[in-house]
């Protein structure tokens, strides 16, 4: 259906092309005392010979020019010229001479050499817009690759967790198995979409927290505070669980040991400003710069450059907690 309203599209602009042309050239005929009848004459009887030279430009075009063989194309377009115009002073006069040939073939020269300037400006424009579409879909490619990615390096780490309680407390396994589901439930309905609501991506982050909540238990303190307008803003799916993720995951590797998180997301205009804060273990500050290295946050920086032309990303490693930012344009 494409194909052919295209198609007509193409066959309307040739006919628009001619019947201008056809008036524009009769005009021109009046410029010479003839009448209307003459002009009329004149111009009918001479159109198919700058028809056949077009469209036999038109051919040698896509055929030769386009096809880098240079040479040849010029070659046959200067015999195809020639051809017509010969023919066209046939028609016009009783005599060929240069004058004559000159007179009579510049209209067939000007109208070849305008349809020429027409196709190629055309195929231009087809090139560029047939570039832009393949950007599109490697960059559509690319990020579905990277949320695939994100998926398993994010369950991976849960899958772990969960592991971990199966050996203290069953109870604390089941319902983290629950929790697990509602996080996967969002990944797989919500996450495949390009944009979601970013209240949709905070209750995410929520359950995620809270099966951490269930892990840690008495050991963790948690703050998470929002502020701003959150309502009808849109944000790339599982753009902000990665800082989280890492967040949880370096702040402690000891059963016993207290660890304390802080997230703040706060929306202002058409900006989001996430930052996350957590406690570093002993060796933290030796393994925290392969840790914030990883294949997550490696993720979030290339989808980020996809997605969003003006955003911030940074992280700093301070005296007792890591510290990670990220600003982003709502719009």
């Amino acid at each position: 259906m494409h194909s052919t309203r295209f198609n007509r599209k193409i066959f309307l602009f040739h006919i628009l092309f001619w019947v201008v042309y056809f008036i524009t050239n009769s005009y021109l005929w009046q410029t010479f005392n003839k009448t209307y009848n003459e002009t009329t004459y004149f111009g009918l009887t001479r159109l198919p010979v700058k028809i056949l030279a077009v469209y036999i430009n038109l051919y040698l075009l896509n055929q030769l020019f386009f096809q880098k063989r240079y040479f040849a194309f010029f070659v046959f377009f200067l015999s195809n010229l020639i051809a017509a115009g010969l023919f066209q002073t046939y028609l016009s006069t009783p005599g060929i001479n240069y004058e004559s040939f000159t007179q009579y073939s510049l209209p067939v020269c000007s109208v070849v050499m305008l349809s020429s300037v027409v196709l190629i400006v055309h195929r231009f424009f087809v090139k560029v817009n047939e570039s832009k579409q393949l950007e599109i879909e490697k960059i559509k490619s690319e990020l579905s690759f990277l949320k695939t990615q994100l998926q398993p390096h994010f369950l991976f780490n849960t899958l772990n967790n969960i592991y971990s309680l199966t050996f203290n407390n069953s109870e604390l396994a089941g319902k983290s198995v629950l929790q697990l589901s509602a996080l996967l439930r969002y990944m797989l309905y919500d996450a495949g979409e390009e944009k979601v609501d970013l209240q949709k991506e905070i209750s995410h982050m929520k359950d995620y927290i809270e099966l951490e909540k269930i892990r840690f238990a008495d050991r963790l303190e948690f703050s998470f505070n929002i502020s701003g307008y959150i309502t009808d803003k849109k944000i790339a799916p599982l753009l902000l669980m990665p800082l989280l993720e890492n967040a949880f995951k370096h702040a402690s590797n000891k059963l016993d040991e207290r660890i304390w998180i802080t997230v703040d997301l706060i929306v202002k205009d058409i900006d989001l400003y996430f930052t996350v804060e957590n406690s570093l273990f002993a060796d933290g500050k030796i393994q925290i710069q392969n840790a914030y290295s990883g294949i997550g946050l490696q993720n979030v920086k290339r989808r980020l450059s996809l997605l969003y032309q003006n955003y911030t990303l940074n992280s700093e490693l301070q005296e007792n907690c890591y510290h990670a930012f990220l600003m982003i344009p709502l719009k």
